[in-house]
């Protein structure tokens, strides 16, 4: 797997080289034409160097195209069709492990949350998902109700374990088959990944169920311990950017 990663990344820095030398190669080959065409007189050498350096010129273009062709297009292909699964297996985890939510909290006490589609919709969202959680003092009010929950091994527990496995497994495909340029965007998705394997280990219990209960606000609300209420998901917005 890491030859894999390595190889992919070796050729996404050729291309990288590879374009000046193609500018040039094209610069130097209509440069060529325009003094062949042109009324300038020509040494006599010119036929014959005329002849070899428009041959080599134009097999740098086919070379080119071809390595666009085989490697380059499929490459990108293969990107963006990674890219575009992991943000909708996100967005789907996200949305079943919100259903447990709402269901641990209805059990916590709390009458005020539904399961309808416009409910989950709103609850999605960072401001709505703030508005219905981030409140409460006591035990059957805002976040209280769902972390209570996790005190015990209920079938909500269980489930949400079982989402951040599958979100997990996600992220290791992705690290291993999407060449990730920037090396921040790669260290950002290697320690979510190492703390979903965390995670997944988690027991129920007060204490022990504190980093799941985190992680789970952290995401659906936007917050941060460092930087308080960022008003985004940095996970949605990091699959966005890379």
């Amino acid at each position: 797997m890491t030859t894999s990663i390595t190889s992919k990344a070796f050729r996404w820095k050729v291309v990288g080289k590879v374009k000046p030398w193609l500018a040039l190669n094209v610069i130097l080959l209509v440069a060529l034409l325009g003094i062949d065409f042109s009324a300038l007189p020509k040494p006599n050498w010119w036929q014959d160097g005329y002849s070899l350096l428009t041959n080599l010129l134009t097999g740098g273009l086919v070379s080119f195209f071809f390595y666009w062709l085989v490697v380059y297009v499929p490459e990108q292909r293969k990107r963006r069709v990674t890219k575009n699964n992991l943000s909708k297996m996100y967005h789907g985890i996200k949305e079943d492990i919100l259903y447990q939510v709402v269901f641990a909290s209805q059990k916590g006490g709390r009458s005020d949350l539904e399961t309808d589609s416009g409910t989950i919709a709103n609850l999605m969202t960072i401001d709505g998902f703030k508005g219905a959680f981030a409140g409460g003092r006591d035990a059957n009010e805002g976040f209280y109700a769902f972390q209570n929950q996790m005190s015990d091994d209920t079938p909500e527990f269980r489930k949400i374990i079982l989402y951040l496995e599958m979100l997990a497994n996600q992220i290791e495909f992705v690290l291993h088959n999407y060449t990730m340029d920037d090396e921040i965007y790669f260290d950002f998705f290697k320690r979510l990944e190492l703390m979903l394997f965390a995670l997944r280990r988690s027991k129920p219990g007060y204490d022990e169920s504190k980093p799941l209960c985190g992680f789970v606000y952290e995401i659906f609300s936007g917050w941060s311990f460092i930087d308080g209420y960022r008003g985004y998901d940095v996970i949605d917005q990091m699959i966005a950017d890379i």
